[in-house]
């Protein structure tokens, strides 16, 4: 299932309880909106956190606006007829919509995971894929956040045998070599250890469950767990070329 996002929260709001809102009416959330307050609070959930993108003043008024509908809720099923509490004498409905309205749909940008790749178009290009597999994860799409890891790894071990200084001659050019084969030329070539070669292999069995036969003949298909081995595996290289690089320079 997809994830929320903040522009999804603003557009419920108005939907459910109208976009002409009065943040200064503080008793406005009634027991009559016990149904849309159950359905925010559960879409609110499905928020990333790092979607919340905030100051830590905003961020503490929303987190308490959220808490007061929360309160308000288990009270509202046992039958009170209280208003929901205000943050600040202001509508903790109208705040969230107004304090979400301040995000973005997408995580502002982060520090370069692969340092390490001088080469901006490469390195930019595995970590798309990075990200794009945690996306698939946290939107429980276990098959995808298996390949684009598988993808990540491939894409890294391919970077880091054509970018070797040893001088250790190829049987077949860096290009054609396929996921096993790059594996076994990094650990060859020092650049992964044996531990991240065993992690890696993993990596590569667990991605190759998305052809059906393969599938079959071992009983296991994508899942949680063949994504978090894929996933583990592109940081456990990442560490393993970036100490290469450190003692190279």
């Amino acid at each position: 299932m997809p994830y929320i996002l903040p522009s999804h929260i603003v557009s419920a709001i108005d939907n459910m309880f109208g976009s002409q809102r009065n943040e200064i009416d503080g008793r406005a959330v009634q027991h009559i909106h016990k149904a849309q307050v159950h359905a925010l609070l559960a879409m609110l959930d499905e928020v990333p956190p790092e979607l919340i993108d905030l100051n830590a003043q905003d961020y503490l008024e929303y987190s308490q606006c959220r808490a007061v509908l929360a309160t308000a809720l288990p009270a509202w099923n046992l039958g009170s007829i209280a208003p929901a509490n205000s943050v600040g004498g202001r509508d903790v409905i109208e705040r969230i919509r107004r304090l979400l309205l301040k995000c973005h749909d997408e995580a502002p940008p982060s520090e370069p995971e692969l340092p390490f790749i001088a080469e901006d178009d490469v390195r930019l290009g595995i970590e798309d894929r990075i990200r794009a597999a945690w996306t698939d994860f946290n939107a429980r799409e276990w098959m995808g956040a298996t390949v684009l890891a598988g993808h990540a790894i491939e894409a890294l071990l391919l970077w880091a045998v054509k970018n070797d200084c040893s001088n250790m001659p190829f049987n077949k050019p860096p290009d054609a070599l396929h996921l096993h084969d790059l594996i076994a030329e990094a650990e060859k070539r020092g650049l992964i250890t044996a531990e991240c070669k065993q992690l890696a292999d993993l990596a590569k069995d667990a991605r190759n469950l998305i052809h059906p036969g393969r599938a079959t003949r071992s009983g296991t298909a994508c899942s949680k767990a063949t994504a978090l081995t894929a996933l583990s595996a592109v940081y456990r290289i990442a560490e393993d070329l970036k100490s290469a690089d450190s003692k190279r320079q």
